[in-house]
């Protein structure tokens, strides 16, 4: 194997691939990247066994200037973490690989290193994934909607199928579904698939989409999105990412979500943020991050109180109000994370009573978005 590739594009690569390298495992050639150079592309492959990304490096056509010359095809599987150091650390912008009997020697300027390789032939193959069924759209709009939803997964496994976001295909409609049924996201969003698919419904695992978030660039360019066989496959220009799928039965959430509410009001977004992160800065001191809301006709009251260190109270205004006053406590945390998805200027949000729970929704939105959280219970809230 012999190529030559500019230094960038092979860092930017890597710092991708590292991404899904695992921290701890029993198979030591997992820590590796498998680097396959063909006679036009170098293809490199990470895969942990839950969690696969390939990137593809090419001369497109529109470059006047090309990135790689590959001389011999070959393959070698190589440290990744260590890889990345030393391309991140190479003095010039051409690199130069050879491969001899394992062997992996890397040139730029004057310096070389000499690294040893494990054979490519002992690297895990990817899943195959049947992609003739595929659902389409913007880059975008999918990490949107999963910034939106993934953030109310469970992350204590003992119940598996909540540590999943929940994708579920009807009549051109997409509904993402995170809980980890103490709060839950419910996003809606209308596709166009042009065809009928097999699938309906999938569980895809919170730790993958959190990933597929920090290695998805947004951009308004197409994403192809294959879900067969209990794997997901994602293609997005030069990035294939592969994750298992979450195996079991989503809950239906259809009965939790209250359709009667006695009190209702509209705040603005950003207000309310500020004054429950004030508020925050006490509630962090207990076991579950409890303020407590006090509901009236002309203002909110915000508190919350430490034995040690005191009580922090505060009034906003709301820009309405309809049905009871209300006292009710919950998790500042909760309602920061739940509100920070929020893309509008106001909220609404409307409660059923102290211990029932309460809905949030952005007002005057294009977005078909429910979330929902439960109060805290105390017995003085």
């Amino acid at each position: 194997m012999q190529f030559v590739i500019k230094k960038n594009e092979l860092l930017t690569g890597l710092q991708q691939i590292v991404r899904v390298i695992p921290s701890r495992t029993t198979k030591p050639i997992l820590y590796g990247v498998k680097i396959d150079a063909e006679f036009n592309r170098i293809r490199m492959t990470a895969y942990d066994l839950e969690i696969g990304l390939e990137i593809l490096i090419e001369n497109k056509d529109q470059e006047q200037v090309e990135v790689l010359q590959v001389e011999e095809p070959g393959s070698i599987v190589i440290n990744a973490k260590f890889l990345l150091e030393i391309i991140r650390k190479l003095p010039q912008q051409l690199v130069r690989f050879n491969l001899k009997n394992h062997i992996a020697t890397i040139q730029s300027g004057a310096a070389i290193y000499t690294l040893n390789g494990l054979d490519s032939r002992e690297f895990p193959l990817l899943p195959q994934v049947d992609d003739d069924e595929k659902l389409t759209m913007a880059s975008t709009l999918l990490l949107q909607s999963i910034q939106k939803t993934v953030y109310a997964v469970a992350t204590i496994e003992s119940r598996p199928t909540l540590t999943g976001v929940h994708f579920k295909l009807k009549n051109d409609i997409l509904t993402l579904t995170g809980t980890d049924s103490h709060r839950l996201s419910n996003l809606k969003i209308s596709v166009d698939t042009l065809k009928e698919y097999s699938f309906e419904e999938a569980i895809m695992p919170g730790k993958t989409l959190q990933e597929l978030l920090r290695i998805l660039p947004a951009s308004e360019e197409m994403v192809e999105i294959t879900l067969a066989d209990h794997q997901m496959l994602i293609r997005y220009d030069n990035i294939h990412f592969y994750s298992r799928l979450i195996e079991g039965t989503y809950p239906d959430i259809s009965r939790i979500i209250p359709e009667t509410f006695r009190t209702s009001i509209k705040i603005g977004t950003k207000n309310l943020i500020e004054s429950i992160e004030r508020a925050a800065l006490l509630a962090r001191e207990n076991d579950n991050h409890v303020i407590r809301l006090h509901l009236r006709p002309n203002q909110t009251e915000i508190t919350s109180t430490s034995q040690e260190l005191g009580k922090i109270s505060e009034v906003i205004e709301p820009q309405t109000f309809q049905g009871e006053e209300l006292m009710l406590a919950c998790n500042a945390r909760f309602m920061l994370e739940s509100l920070k998805t929020i893309d509008t200027e106001d909220v609404s949000i409307q409660f059923t009573g102290p211990g029932s729970a309460f809905i949030i929704t952005p007002v005057e939105s294009d977005t078909n978005h429910l979330q929902l959280i439960l109060p805290v219970r105390l017995n003085h809230a």
